[in-house]
């Protein structure tokens, strides 16, 4: 589920300036963009989320299931 709010930047739009901190996986992507905290949510897998990695020079945090890439926070999205 995509959340909006006409406050922060459109969530499509964030996807698209995403791609410019990190490369992502031709896989069907789920969005979630959380307003009242600036942070867009990509998940990947339903497969639980063993282990997380971040690069916060990046804002980003990465979800892993053991060595599997299953979802990338973005943090400060609308900064992108």
């Amino acid at each position: 589920m995509i959340e909006t709010s006409p406050d922060k930047a459109n969530p499509n739009q964030l996807l698209i300036a995403v791609t410019s901190r990190v490369e992502l996986p031709a896989l069907p992507i789920r969005i979630n963009y959380q307003p009242d905290v600036d942070t867009l949510y990509l998940r990947f897998s339903d497969e639980e989320v063993t282990h997380s990695d971040d690069d916060m020079e990046k804002g980003l945090v990465f979800d892993y299931h053991h060595r599997t890439l299953v979802g990338i926070e973005v943090l400060n999205a609308s900064e992108a």
